[in-house]
């Protein structure tokens, strides 16, 4: 009797551990903290070890299927506000440096206009070297030889930190320090489309998840 006793209250004390189910929602509410802090690896590992381990608790692994679009709303709209933060610091990077040029536009007969140094400003006759930027970005340097001028938007790299081209062997110090500005402003141009792609790419994310949970929660 007591040998029978002793198993009744044994096994009693099993069956009053947590069950399964409490097992996989435990689960399901630590990867809800770990998405609310911004830990999007940890909740989505939580997530997996959950489908993983509980593979029969179906109501909890529906909840999971739709706490994982949450997820990646959210994960996506947490990406979407630091690429537009880092484009909003990149345009006012370029802003500056545009400062430093002018800018030489023809109303008249030009829709695109250049920005150049300030040294270089104006006249050009007098010059056989000269690096620019256009309004879009893209940089050329003019070589001009017996009233001849020869247009260069391919730039070989010389320096580990990619700001120097190849120049005339004529060319002057001035006119190095023209193409390394002017490099760096059209690398600016080049940040600031890159980081719009971005933008862009991080809203489409935001918008399908959007629709997705908008159609879930109409069925």
């Amino acid at each position: 009797m007591k040998k029978f006793l002793l198993t009744v209250f044994s096994a009693a004390l099993l069956s009053c551990g947590p069950s399964s189910t409490e097992k996989a929602n435990d689960l399901l509410n630590e990867a809800r903290t770990a998405m609310n802090q911004n830990r999007y690896e940890d909740a989505y590992q939580l997530i997996d070890s959950l489908r993983r381990t509980y593979p029969k608790e179906i109501e909890c692994r529906k909840a999971a299927l739709i706490f994982s679009d949450s997820l990646q709303l959210q994960e996506a709209k947490f990406a979407f506000a630091k690429a537009d933060s880092a484009l909003t610091f990149k345009r006012l990077d370029l802003e500056d440096m545009k400062k430093k040029f002018v800018l030489e536009k023809d109303e008249k007969y030009q829709s695109v206009g250049n920005y150049v140094v300030a040294s270089q400003a104006g006249s050009k006759t007098h010059l056989k070297f000269f690096a620019e930027v256009n309004e879009e970005g893209t940089m050329q340097i003019v070589s001009i030889d017996a009233n001849r001028k020869y247009h260069f938007t391919q730039i070989a790299i010389g320096d580990a930190r990619g700001s120097s081209a190849l120049l005339p062997p004529d060319a002057t110090g001035e006119d190095a320090l023209a193409v390394e500005q002017c490099y760096q402003l059209a690398k600016l141009f080049a940040d600031v489309k890159e980081q719009q792609k971005e933008v862009e790419k991080q809203m489409m994310k935001v918008r399908f998840f959007e629709t997705k949970i908008e159609r879930t929660q109409k069925e």
